[in-house]
């Protein structure tokens, strides 16, 4: 009598078919996900595998990036409010948990095609400032991840891998001759003598964002405009503000250093409003341009960025233009247009890192700026 009845050969034949799957899994393309945890089981793993081995296989099991990522869009659908939003570091530090920043910073995850949008969206930007006798100049704010980046988790710091899309988004910069501000090595530099980037938040602060500030002044061939650090900041305090400890509800165990500003890091109180200039958005926008004449010399200068800049270089726009204005990247399909009848001396494309790539594609691309 046969060890399976015939009938039941094709059951069994599907059963070990479905055990085999996770390990197809470690052979076959997967989807990216969240880096591993844990790299390698710990040592003589055999003694106590339960205690030492299963950690490693729970975070390297097959298929694991289109497991976790359907997890996470089903917790998501439920509406879970336990889902993790903030990565825990070293001594405390906090991390965003989103958008991809940990992947991106640590170049494990890098997205050719984005970045490639990217590139000739600023040359577009680029050839518009030159034909019109302007500068342009592009600066990318790291992440917190990479300004941080001691202060990651340990198996994150051990997955760190080149390149990343910093380091091409840098490098397609300089192969083209347009004027780029490297954030990481003027940041790293500065931190031997006081933070630049807060352990509890998602952005700069605002020493870092003054580096920010006269690193694009100097690209753009203007270091008369840079501010300096003791013309704008006042001596460090303790400070436990942060967007990710609020998000987190974690409270911090030890402060972080915040510079106050002096005059020329404080936005005017009463701007006078230059009309007809940005587009117009909902009331309830949390990015509302803005162009402003100052009512003294200097040039015309146009930020296109984001909230590492929107209000943190508002103080150091009205204090050295002329004229200055701001609005939101839209991660690629700002208004094109409002460039245009902004008219500036000094544009300024300044998304942080974790929005460099151009999302979709843009309702009008490539955008065609018109001469005059």
């Amino acid at each position: 009598m046969p060890l399976l009845m015939s009938f039941r050969r094709w059951w069994a034949a599907i059963f070990v078919g479905i055990l085999l799957l996770p390990t197809l899994g470690h052979v076959l393309p997967d989807v990216a996900g969240p880096p591993p945890t844990v790299l390698e089981p710990e040592e003589r793993w055999w003694e106590d595998a339960a205690h030492r081995l299963d950690p490693y296989i729970n975070s390297t099991f097959g298929f694991r990036g289109a497991v976790l990522t359907a997890h996470l869009a089903y917790v998501r659908a439920m509406g879970d409010s336990l889902t993790s939003r903030v990565l825990k570091g070293e001594h405390g530090a906090l991390f965003l948990n989103e958008d991809k920043a940990l992947e991106q910073s640590i170049g494990q995850l890098v997205r050719p095609e984005p970045l490639g949008k990217l590139f000739d969206m600023v040359k577009l930007l680029n050839g518009y400032m030159t034909a019109h006798g302007g500068r342009f100049v592009m600066l990318v704010p790291p992440n917190g991840h990479t300004a941080n980046f001691e202060l990651l988790p340990a198996y994150a710091r051990r997955l760190k891998t080149a390149p990343t899309e910093y380091d091409l988004v840098a490098r397609m910069m300089k192969e083209a001759g347009i004027a780029f501000v490297d954030m990481r090595p003027i940041m790293a530099e500065a931190k031997k003598t006081g933070p630049v980037h807060w352990r509890y938040d998602t952005h700069w602060n605002l020493r870092g964002a003054l580096l920010g500030f006269n690193a694009a002044m100097a690209a753009a061939g203007r270091p008369d405009l840079e501010v300096r650090p003791e013309d704008a900041l006042e001596p460090p305090v303790p400070s436990f503000v942060g967007d990710l400890g609020r998000l987190s509800g974690i409270k911090p165990a030890e402060p972080d250093l915040d510079y106050p500003g002096k005059a020329p890091m404080q936005a005017p109180k009463n701007p006078v409003a230059l009309p007809g200039v940005m587009p117009e958005v909902s009331k309830t926008d949390p990015f509302m341009p803005y162009a402003y004449v100052s009512g003294h010399p200097g040039p015309r200068i146009l930020v296109i960025g984001d909230s590492f800049t929107q209000g943190l270089w508002e103080g150091l726009l009205a204090h050295r233009a002329s004229v200055y204005g701001w609005m939101h990247h839209r991660l690629c399909r700002f208004d094109m247009a409002a460039v245009e009848r902004f008219k500036p001396d000094i544009l300024i494309y300044a998304p942080t890192e974790r929005a460099m790539p151009c999302k979709g594609e843009p309702a009008h691309w490539p955008p065609t700026p018109k001469a005059g």
